[in-house]
């Protein structure tokens, strides 16, 4: 698209008026060409970010409008909307990443150093909008964006709120964005050591970079699995809820903005046992796995975030080379490209795609033999998130340009009648 904007810029400078049959040919016309600055964020906002990125040599109002907070937004909202700039993360303790629209033919692009070296055998808590926060065993917590990369340390949590000593360590981890105050914000669950201690709740804030304390979840809550799944604001896990003498499955969710608690309905399945269902984000939207072994796996999606009668079963995979284990690990990545065929990855060892109508497999090749895989949108979202700091800063830029011309008029006007005052004398 840039090439042809050059193009077209260039034919129209070089362009000559009409002639005359009669007369000579007329001198070249010079004519520059404008555009609006709104006319130019809306061409740049639905480049790759990989683009993007180059374009910031062009001058620098071009790189001042790439970085500004409402164009990096803008992009991504127009990313997710349109499904473009898809990419997706392989990872086995190193990193690898790949453009998801040529999975089948390309070769997963390993991290570069020193980036491979600080996050080696890191894990995936969360991603939101091209951020991923990672978890290392030795290092702690990273915000990551693999398409700029760029990449930070988080704060670790002070030890006055891991205290008492009695909540041992961090049994899950979640990462998601809260819309309402424009934060990236990680939750942490200790597990404690008794069970009538309830779960101690940790939160950390990307534009404060520090944590505090959340109510304790209540206790006839267990809580299952080390990750929490983003979706609509709020981070969601499954639990197991007690009540009594009964105990029930449910979906256990933080709202990140109000940082409250809530339940989120289930859909009417058959099973009953937590262990052969599964939370994940397919679609960008909240779906339950319900697994039958050697038989199937059911994927339901809720349509309408929080309204029971909005879940529906939107497919079943049932191939025998998928369904074979009866602890089997399957789970929905991503569409194709004409949703015709549905991305998986099973028990962590295979990727394959799946033709919903056919019910046949193609397994994808040139991958780790144990590995992960997210999928996630291509975004220029800095992991040293503070934009309000940046956008106070730019509407006080006016204000001291003001004061600094101001400033120069009264030294001016002084060093004249200085001047002045010396010739009489």
């Amino acid at each position: 698209m840039l090439s042809k904007l050059h193009s077209c810029l260039s034919d129209v400078k070089t362009s000559s008026s009409p002639t005359s049959s009669h007369g000579p040919p007329s001198h070249p016309m010079n004519v520059t060409v404008y555009f609006a600055e709104h006319l130019i964020a809306e061409i740049l906002s639905r480049l790759p970010v990989k683009i993007l990125l180059r374009c910031r040599c062009v001058s620098k109002p071009w790189c001042s409008l790439i970085d500004s907070p409402r164009f990096v937004k803008a992009h991504i909202k127009r990313s997710i909307e349109c499904n473009t700039n898809s990419g997706l993360i392989v990872s086995d303790g190193i990193l690898y990443s790949v453009n998801f629209d040529f999975l089948d033919n390309a070769t997963v692009v390993e991290i570069d150093q020193p980036l491979k070296s600080l996050l080696y055998d890191s894990t995936i808590m969360g991603s939101c909008n091209g951020l991923h926060c990672l978890l290392t065993p030795k290092s702690g917590m990273f915000a990551w964006n693999p398409a700029t990369r760029k990449c930070k340390k988080l704060a670790p949590a002070p030890t006055d709120l891991l205290r008492p000593f009695k909540y041992s360590q961090a049994s899950m981890y979640g990462f998601g964005y809260d819309g309402g105050n424009d934060d990236y914000k990680v939750l942490s669950v200790l597990q404690p050591a008794h069970a009538v201690d309830g779960y101690k709740v940790l939160v950390y804030g990307m534009k404060t970079d520090s944590w505090k304390r959340l109510q304790n979840l209540p206790s006839h809550f267990q809580n299952i699995g080390a990750w929490c799944i983003y979706s609509s604001g709020a981070l969601h896990w499954l639990v197991i809820k007690t009540v009594g003498q009964e105990s029930c499955i449910s979906i256990f969710a933080v709202d990140l903005g109000v940082e409250k608690y809530r339940e989120v309905p289930m859909p009417k399945v058959q099973h009953k046992d937590i262990n052969e269902m599964g939370l994940v984000i397919f679609d960008r939207s909240l779906c339950l796995l319900e697994y039958h072994p050697h038989i199937r796996v059911d994927v339901w999606v809720m349509n309408d975030y929080g309204v029971e009668n909005s879940w529906c079963k939107l497919f079943t995979v049932e191939h025998k080379k998928v369904i074979r284990n009866y602890c089997m690990s399957v789970i929905p990545i991503a569409y194709s490209e004409n949703r015709g065929d549905v991305l998986l990855q099973v028990d962590n060892m295979k990727a394959m795609w799946y033709n919903l109508q056919k019910k046949k497999i193609k397994t994808i090749k040139n991958m780790p033999y144990l590995f992960g895989l997210e999928a996630y949108t291509e975004s220029l979202v800095p992991p040293d998130y503070n934009f309000d700091c940046d956008e106070k800063r730019l509407q006080t830029l006016p204000q001291e340009k003001k004061k600094q011309q101001t400033e120069r008029k009264r030294n001016k006007r002084d060093k004249f009648l200085a001047k002045g005052f010396k010739l009489m004398l």
